[in-house]
Formats: structure tokens, C-alpha cells, sequence
């Protein structure tokens, strides 16, 4: 099981207007993809394989299109998204050269993020000694930054329906992006996955 996030795209997008938020929560609950509130998460409602793409029945069973809940986060400073991931599993090429970064500065540098801004992001590439902001950095699967984002928790398979996403989007005034929690080849050996290309 793995955690999906949906945020919107860019990393200098805003947060939805609460009452946006309202919205899309009340379309969730109304079509019954999720259930009512519970302890500050949303449950999976009956009709919560619709969050996944329709090709995904094909190689799950029904049980496991599904995730334990789905919760929305709003913070006051943006974070780098995903926030949780295995040591050393996320990897970016030099946005000048495309040499790989060594994943160990790249974390080091990400977790300086925690406290300082995106635009005072700095990494120095070892094979151009080009300097790499955030911006430059082609990250081998989608990453995103955000103040606001949802998460599903203990999803079972980590492609979504576009369309789905695309009208949470519209509700929300923003374009959600799906940011895993792993790089596809972590996971490949126990979910099926089609590997996401790099965005910049």
C-alpha cells in the first residue's frame, strides 16, 4: 500500500478558497466515492473505485481499488510533496548537463526546505558545477510543493482516473497533479504501475 497526493501543479500555485474546498468534499461524499467525515479523514464510500483508472480493474480485484482514507491538508508554509518516502528513492537529473544528482545531497537539500523558502533552494551539480534551483531539477517522478493538498492513504494502486482528478481540479480553481509517495520502480514489485514521466 502506498500514499497518493493530490496538489496542485506548479509550485508557485495557490490554495483553494475554503468554500472550494466544501464543494469538492460535498461532490465526494454525494457521488459516494467517499463517506462522511470520521475522525478528520474520509473513508472509502461504495463507489470509491471511480478515484482509479478504468484499466486498473483489469489487474486489481475489486477489494483492492480502494484506499483507508483520504484526508486534506492546509498549512501556512509550502511544503515539498511527497513528504514521506524511502531514503534515497527520490532522484533528479541536472536540469543543464542531465547527469543524476547524488540522491544524498538531493535529500539533504530538500529537507533544507523545511525551513527555507523554494527560491532560496541551491544545489550545485557535481559533474557541471552548474547551480540547480528547485525549477531546474528533472525529477525522475512527479514531485510538487503546496500548502494545500489531499491525501489518500494506503492506496492500492497509484493510477488514477484522469478525468476524476481533472473535475476535482475544476471544483477546487486549480490543476491537481498525483505526486507518489515512492518512484514507481520501489513499488513495481508489489503494485502494478506504468512509470510516471520526469516533470520539470
Amino acid at each position: 500500500m502506498l500514499n497518493l497526493y493530490l496538489a496542485p501543479r506548479g509550485f508557485k500555485a495557490p490554495s483553494p478558497p475554503p468554500a472550494a474546498v466544501s464543494a469538492l468534499l460535498e461532490y465526494l461524499v454525494q457521488e459516494q466515492i467517499v463517506g462522511a467525515l470520521v475522525d478528520g479523514a474520509y473513508p472509502p464510500g461504495p463507489a470509491v473505485a471511480r478515484f482509479f483508472h478504468m484499466d486498473m480493474a483489469d489487474s486489481h480485484l475489486p477489494a483492492e481499488l480502494t484506499f483507508d482514507a483520504m484526508r486534506v491538508v492546509q498549512v501556512t508554509r509550502p511544503r515539498f510533496l511527497p513528504e514521506q518516502r524511502l531514503a534515497g528513492s527520490l532522484r533528479a537529473a541536472c536540469g543543464e548537463c542531465g547527469d543524476p544528482l547524488d540522491p544524498d545531497l538531493l535529500e539533504e537539500a530538500l529537507a533544507k526546505l523545511r525551513y527555507l523558502p523554494a527560491e532560496r533552494f541551491s544545489l550545485t551539480c557535481a559533474a557541471c558545477r552548474a547551480p540547480q534551483t528547485l525549477r531546474d531539477l528533472a525529477f525522475e517522478t512527479t514531485v510538487g510543493y503546496a500548502r494545500f493538498w489531499l491525501i489518500l492513504e494506503g492506496a492500492g494502486a497509484n493510477r488514477l482516473n484522469p478525468h476524476l482528478v481533472e473535475r476535482l481540479g475544476r471544483h477546487l480553481g486549480v490543476t491537481l497533479t498525483v505526486v507518489p509517495e515512492y518512484p514507481v520502480d520501489a513499488i513495481e514489485d508489489w503494485v502494478p504501475a506504468r512509470r510516471a514521466h520526469p516533470r520539470r
